[in-house]
C-alpha cells in the first residue's frame, strides 16, 4: 500500500487494553447508500478515483472507533476508562477514498451508510449523530444535532458539545439567573467584632432587593473606535432574514425564520365533541420552521389570483408578475412562498403555504378545547409513543378523530409551551468603543476590579455633567465651568472591548438586531410629562380631535398605545450591585405610534420647554447625561401601570441613588424631536452600535392610520433588561384572514391581547416571558420535548387513577335497597340472609349475614395505590 497523505492514516492505532465496547442498539443505515466505485481503475493520466472498504480492525477504523467512543462516554457521563465502538451502526461502512496519482493518491476517510447524511467526513461530524443513535429510541431526526440533520455549522456544533476550547465566563441570564462566579483572592485582615444581627439582615435584604431589580436607563451613545475596515461581517442568516422582511425592493416578504415556533392551519379542522366548527375543535397545529422555499408558478393572465389560494391578508405582497419583455406571452409568474414545518409531538414534516401559518403569540387554544382533551379517558388517549408519533393531522382518512388526536395534540401544546420558556443570545462579536473626556489633572489609575458597566456609566455621567455645567442654565448668566462630580478613575482616552450579539432566541421567536420589536411598557408609563431626553407622549391629531368633538366624545393620544424599540445591540454586563451573575441588556431607540396626520408643531403638549430640567434643578438634583436623579415622591412609571415594576437598580455603586436613571422615565416636558421615523438613518462603520458591517434597513410599515415617531433625543439610546421585551412586531397581522374569527371575538369581548401584537395596546398584554437559558435552539427543543412527554404521561396516569378511585368510591357507598325490594336472597342486590353462604345473585356490596355473623364490605389501599373491596365478618 502506498504512503497515505491523510494526517490520520500515517500513524498506527490500536485498541487500548481492558477496553469497554459500546454497541449501537439501532441504526438509520442502509447498505444501498454505499458507493459503487470500489474497484481501482487507472485512467489515461495514471490517476485513480475509487472507494476502498476499510476493515474494522484497520488503523483508520480503530482511530474513529476509539475517538467516537471516548466522546460518547464523556457525553453520557460513563465511568472513567477506555471505550471503543464494537462496530459501526448497522448499514454503515468506513471507506478510504483514493484519488490522484496511482502511486501517491490522496486518502480521505468517509463513514457512509446513513439515510440522512451522504457521508461523515470526520470524527466530530459523526459524534452528535452517533449520540442520537444511542439515546433516541424513536429516531426522531429533529433530536439529532449533527450538521446534516439540524443544518448548523460544524464549528458551532463542535463548540456546543465541548469538543473545542471555549472562552471563559459564566452563562448570562435574562433576570439574574444564579451562576458560579470566581471571586478574587482576599487579603487577610484583622478580625472585626461581629455586627449586630439586625444590621446584617438589613444589608442582606438591601443587596437582594438591589440584585433583582430590572434595569432601565437612558444614556448617550458611546462612540465606536474607528477601524481601518470592518473585521466582523454580518451573519448571513441575519442579513437574509432582515432583507426578506424589510428590504425596500422585496415584493414577496418572508416574515418567519428557521427555528421559529408557528401555528399551522389544518386543511380540515378536527371536530371536537361539540360538533363541526365548535370552540373545542382543533384548527391549528404548532410546528417549527425547518426551511423556506420560493416556488415560481406560471399562471394565465386571465386567472383571478385570489381564487387560487385565497387572499393573502397576512402579508403586504405575495404575487410577483413578470414577462419576457420582448413579446407578449399569455402567462405571468406567481411566486409562492412556503415553509417546511416540523409538526410538534409527531414525526410529520410538510411544506405549508405562508398564507396558512401564524405567529405563536397570535393564537391560544380555547378553554373549551383544553377541557375536551382532559375529558378523554386514558384508554381512548392511548399515549403510546409509536402511535402518537405516527399520527398525521393532515391526513384525509376517517380515522383522524378527536379522541385519537387528543394525546399527540396535547403533547404538541406542551412542547410549544416549553419552547416558549427558553432564551439565549447568539452570534457574538467584539464591539470596540472609546471613552473620552477632558483631563484636568494627571491621569487617574484604573481600578482593577471596576466593571465594564461601571466604567461606561461613570464616564458618561461625568461627560454629561461637564457639558451641562459649561452651558448656560435656565435663569443663570454664568459661563464658568463647574464640575460637581469627581473625576472617574479613567485615563483621558480608553478603548473598551465589549462582547455583543447579533441575534436572540426569545421564546418562540428569532429576533435580530436592526429590527423593530415590542416592549412591555405602555407609552403613558415612560415620562408621561416628558423630560430633557424623552419627548412627552404625542396627543391626537387635529382631524381626530375634530371628529371626536363632532361625535360628542373624547379621543386619546399615544399614551394608551404600546412602545417599540429598534434593537441596536445586545450585550452582557455585570449586575449593578457587582454581585451575582451577569445580566443581558438590550440597547436601542424608542418609537411610539401617532396618528398618520399628526403634526408635531401643532401638538399642544409640546409648548412648555425645559420644564423637566427646571424641576430637577429646583429639587436640588440637576440631571447628568447618563445618570439622572429622581425627586422624592416620584416613581419610575408615573402613569397607570399594568406591570407594577419594582424600582430601578442603581447602574453604578459608585454613584449615589440620586444619580440613577430613574428621572429619565418619570416626569417633566421638553420640546420633542421632529425627525420622521419612516426611514432608517444612514450609518457608517463607526456610528452603529451593533452593526459589524455597513448595513441599514428601513422601519416596517406602521399599522393602518398610524406612523412611527421617535421619542428619544437624537444621539441617545435606552438600555433595558431583556425581561422588558414583549416580542416581534408583524405588520398587518390583524388583517390576516386566519385571524378573522379571533378578531371578531376580541371586538365583541373588548379584549386587548390581539391589539398588543400591533402596538395598539401595551405589549404586556401579549408578551413572551422566557426564563430558562439554553445555549442552542436544538437543546431547547430536545429538552422541551422530553419534559413534555414525561410530564404529560405522568399527568394522564394520575388523572386516570383519580377517576378510577372516584368511580370505585361512588359504587362502594351506594345506599342499600329496602327489604321490600329484595327477592329472598335470589337475584338480590347485595342485602339478604342465607344459611352458610352468601345470597345467590348478590353483588357483594353492602352487608349481609353469613353463619350467624354480620358481613361488611370495606375498602383497602393496595400496594399500587388502588382501592379494592374486602369482605369483613363481624360477630
Amino acid at each position: 500500500m502506498s504512503a497515505r497523505s491523510h494526517k490520520g492514516f500515517s500513524s498506527s492505532h490500536a485498541i487500548p487494553p481492558n477496553a469497554t465496547f459500546i454497541d449501537f442498539p439501532r441504526s438509520d443505515g442502509d447498505p444501498n447508500n454505499w458507493p459503487t466505485n470500489t474497484t481501482p481503475h487507472i485512467d489515461s493520466e495514471g490517476h485513480v478515483n475509487y472507494m476502498r472498504q476499510a476493515a474494522l480492525d484497520e488503523s483508520l477504523s480503530i482511530k474513529w472507533r476509539v475517538e467516537v467512543a471516548a466522546a460518547l462516554a464523556s457525553k453520557l457521563n460513563m465511568a472513567q476508562g477506555s471505550y471503543v465502538l464494537q462496530g459501526w451502526p448497522e448499514g454503515y461502512q468506513m471507506f478510504d477514498h483514493n484519488k490522484g496519482p496511482k502511486d501517491t493518491p490522496r486518502h480521505d476517510a468517509y463513514l457512509i451508510g446513513s439515510t440522512y447524511a451522504k457521508r461523515f467526513r470526520s470524527v466530530p461530524e459523526f459524534i452528535p449523530h452517533a449520540l442520537w443513535l444511542l439515546t433516541d429510541p424513536a429516531l426522531d431526526r429533529s433530536n439529532c444535532n449533527c450538521k446534516y440533520c439540524n443544518k448548523k455549522p460544524q464549528r458551532e456544533i463542535t463548540a456546543s458539545m465541548g469538543l473545542l476550547p471555549r472562552r471563559g465566563g459564566s452563562a448570562p441570564s435574562a433576570a439574574n439567573t444564579p451562576t458560579r462566579t470566581i471571586q478574587p483572592p482576599r487579603l487577610k485582615r484583622q478580625p472585626q467584632p461581629p455586627k449586630e444581627r439586625s444590621s446584617r439582615d438589613q444589608e442582606k435584604s438591601s443587596r437582594d432587593k438591589e440584585r433583582f431589580r430590572p434595569y432601565v436607563g437612558v444614556r448617550r451613545m458611546p462612540k465606536p473606535v474607528r477601524p481601518p475596515a470592518p473585521k466582523q461581517s454580518m451573519l448571513r442568516e441575519r442579513h437574509s432574514d432582515l432583507s426578506c422582511a424589510y428590504g425596500p425592493e422585496v415584493k414577496v416578504r418572508r416574515w418567519f425564520r428557521d427555528g421559529e415556533l408557528l401555528w399551522c392551519a389544518l386543511n380540515t379542522p378536527i371536530d371536537g365533541p361539540s360538533g363541526p366548527g365548535g370552540d373545542d375543535s382543533i384548527f391549528f397545529w404548532p410546528g417549527l420552521v425547518e426551511e423556506t422555499r420560493m416556488k415560481p408558478t406560471p399562471v394565465l393572465k386571465d386567472t383571478d389570483m385570489d381564487t387560487l389560494d385565497g387572499p393573502s391578508n397576512g402579508h403586504p405582497t405575495l404575487h410577483a408578475d413578470s414577462s419576457n419583455g420582448d413579446e407578449e406571452v399569455p402567462w405571468i409568474i406567481r411566486h409562492d412562498l412556503s415553509y417546511k414545518m416540523k409538526l410538534l409531538g409527531i414525526s410529520q414534516s410538510l411544506y405549508i403555504s405562508d398564507q396558512l401559518v401564524l405567529p405563536y403569540q397570535s393564537v391560544a387554544p380555547s378553554d373549551e378545547l383544553i377541557q375536551a382533551i382532559h375529558a378523554v379517558s386514558y384508554e381512548d388517549l392511548d399515549p403510546d409513543p409509536a402511535r402518537t408519533l405516527a399520527f398525521n393531522p393532515y391526513s384525509t382518512s376517517s380515522e383522524v378523530t378527536f379522541a385519537k388526536a387528543a394525546a399527540p395534540y396535547g403533547i404538541a401544546l406542551q412542547i410549544g409551551a416549553n419552547i416558549s420558556g427558553y432564551w439565549t443570545p447568539t452570534d457574538d462579536w467584539e464591539f470596540k468603543f472609546s471613552v473620552e473626556y477632558p483631563n484636568f489633572g494627571p491621569p487617574q489609575s484604573v481600578s482593577t476590579f471596576q466593571s465594564l458597566d461601571s466604567v461606561m456609566n461613570s464616564s458618561m455621567a461625568h461627560n454629561a455633567n461637564l457639558a451641562s455645567s459649561m452651558g448656560t442654565p435656565s435663569g443663570s448668566g454664568s459661563h464658568t465651568p463647574s464640575i460637581s462630580a469627581p473625576l472617574p478613575p479613567l485615563a483621558a482616552a480608553q478603548t473598551i472591548v465589549q462582547t455583543r450579539y447579533q441575534g436572540l432566541w426569545w421564546g418562540a421567536e428569532r429576533i435580530w438586531t436592526d429590527e423593530l420589536i415590542r416592549l412591555k411598557f405602555s407609552r403613558g408609563q415612560i415620562a408621561p410629562e416628558g423630560n430633557d431626553l424623552i419627548n412627552a407622549p404625542a396627543g391626537p391629531s387635529r382631524k381626530a380631535q375634530e371628529y371626536a368633538r363632532s361625535m360628542g366624545g373624547q379621543v386619546g393620544g399615544a399614551e394608551g398605545r404600546g412602545v417599540f424599540m429598534r434593537l441596536e445591540g445586545l450585550f452582557v454586563a455585570d449586575p449593578p450591585s457587582g454581585r451575582g451573575s451577569k445580566v443581558c441588556h438590550a440597547v436601542g431607540t424608542l418609537y411610539e405610534l401617532v396618528d398618520e396626520d399628526w403634526e408635531e408643531e401643532l401638538d399642544g403638549r409640546e409648548m412648555v420647554n425645559d420644564k423637566g430640567k427646571g424641576k430637577a434643578i429646583e429639587n436640588g438634583n440637576e440631571p447628568m447625561d447618563g445618570s439622572f436623579g429622581v425627586p422624592t415622591g416620584l416613581s419610575f412609571l408615573s402613569g397607570p401601570s399594568p406591570l407594577k415594576p419594582p424600582p430601578l437598580a442603581n447602574p453604578d455603586p459608585t454613584v449615589s441613588v440620586e444619580g440613577t436613571t430613574t428621572d429619565v422615565l418619570s416626569h417633566s416636558n421638553i420640546t420633542g424631536a421632529s425627525a420622521s421615523a419612516s426611514t432608517a438613518a444612514q450609518r457608517d462603520a463607526n456610528s452603529g452600535l451593533s452593526h459589524p458591517v455597513l448595513n441599514a434597513f428601513p422601519l416596517p410599515k406602521a399599522p393602518d392610520g398610524f406612523k412611527f415617531r421617535p421619542i428619544l433625543k437624537p444621539g441617545h439610546e435606552i438600555v433595558v433588561d431583556l425581561t422588558w421585551i414583549a416580542g416581534r412586531y408583524y405588520p398587518g397581522l390583524l388583517e390576516h384572514r386566519l385571524l378573522d374569527r379571533h378578531v371578531e371575538r376580541a371586538l365583541a369581548a373588548g379584549g386587548t391581547q390581539l391589539w398588543a401584537l400591533e402596538g395598539l395596546t401595551a405589549g404586556c398584554y401579549n408578551a413572551m416571558d422566557p426564563t430558562k437559558w439554553k445555549p442552542t435552539r436544538s437543546a431547547m427543543v430536545r429538552e422541551a420535548s422530553q419534559d413534555a412527554r414525561v410530564g404529560l404521561e405522568e399527568h394522564w396516569k394520575n388523572k386516570e387513577k383519580e377517576r378510577q378511585e372516584a368511580k370505585l368510591l361512588e359504587v362502594s357507598f351506594l345506599p342499600p335497597l329496602p327489604p321490600s325490594e329484595m327477592n329472598n336472597g335470589e337475584g338480590g342486590s347485595g342485602l339478604g340472609e342465607s344459611s352458610g353462604a352468601a345470597a345467590p345473585g348478590s353483588n357483594g356490596i353492602g352487608q349481609g349475614s353469613v353463619n350467624g355473623k354480620e358481613e361488611r364490605m370495606e375498602l383497602r389501599v393496595t400496594e399500587d395505590g388502588m382501592l379494592e373491596q374486602v369482605a369483613m365478618a363481624v360477630d
